[in-house]
């Protein structure tokens, strides 16, 4: 349990600071799902990994970040959340009910790393007046992961290590009732999700491809996996045709 906490809390740290953003891109944006197998891998079940995965990333699959904001912070409800779930053994769809608070929390995080930081961005200010390069690389590379290493891997580490016991007794002492209205909620929060991805993509250009897969999907009985090359497909004469100036971008 011990290596098992500490590969967890360190993915969260990295994963929330020290990684470069061609690689946040996937194992941050799409958090659950990596942590499913991440966690299936650890835990020695890839199959319920990749459920609780699937049903957490359902939460956040429209999730968008403007600017430095972000509406939750999905290294916690990712890496830890579906890791904390594995760990009590409940019901894929009880994932969401524990992912999503740990991801606001983690909020607290990330409002610490962006605050405090700016400690080591005055002193980058002031090496740069001195012209010294290497106080400026230092600051920016190795001083400016302090704090993400003190707000995320710490507390991650210990809910990791200790939380999994005392999350499963407190799962085994509440009501049938209120296991059952959480399960529910949980099934109701990947409509969110949708609509987010629907506000998102909803243009005049895209709407045929949705009509597309949703035919596909409901009344022909193709496979996810084939419906999903023959939208990269599609996608990519879109983009030709687009670029070539056939279709007018809308």
């Amino acid at each position: 349990m011990f290596v098992y906490a500490l590969i967890i809390a360190l993915l969260c740290w990295l994963v929330s600071s020290a990684f470069p953003m061609w690689l946040r891109w996937s194992f941050y944006f799409g958090a659950p799902l990596v942590a499913g197998l991440i966690n299936g891998l650890l835990l020695g079940d890839v199959g319920y990994g990749l459920a609780v995965g699937a049903n957490v990333m359902m939460a956040y699959v429209g999730l968008v970040a403007i600017g430095g904001s972000i509406p939750s912070e999905l290294a916690l409800a990712g890496y830890l959340g579906v890791g904390m779930t594995m760990l009590a053994h409940a019901d894929p769809s009880v994932g969401l009910t524990i992912a999503v608070p740990l991801g606001l929390l983690g909020l607290f995080c990330f409002n610490a790393k962006m605050s405090l930081n700016a400690i080591w961005v005055h002193k980058a200010d002031k090496y740069a007046a001195e012209g010294n390069t290497k106080g400026i690389i230092l600051m920016n590379i190795g001083a400016s992961q302090i704090i993400p290493f003190i707000t995320y891997f710490i507390p991650v580490f210990l809910c990791a290590y200790y939380g999994g016991p005392a999350l499963q007794k407190l799962l085994a002492v509440i009501p049938m009732q209120v296991l059952a209205a959480l399960t529910l909620i949980g099934k109701m929060i990947p409509a969110v999700g949708l609509a987010m991805l629907m506000q998102v993509i909803f243009k005049k250009s895209i709407i045929p491809f949705f009509v597309i897969g949703f035919l596909a999907a409901a009344y022909l009985s193709m496979g996810i996996t084939f419906i999903a090359i023959l939208g990269g497909a599609l996608a990519y004469l879109h983009f030709i045709y687009s670029k070539k100036g056939g279709v007018n971008h809308v």
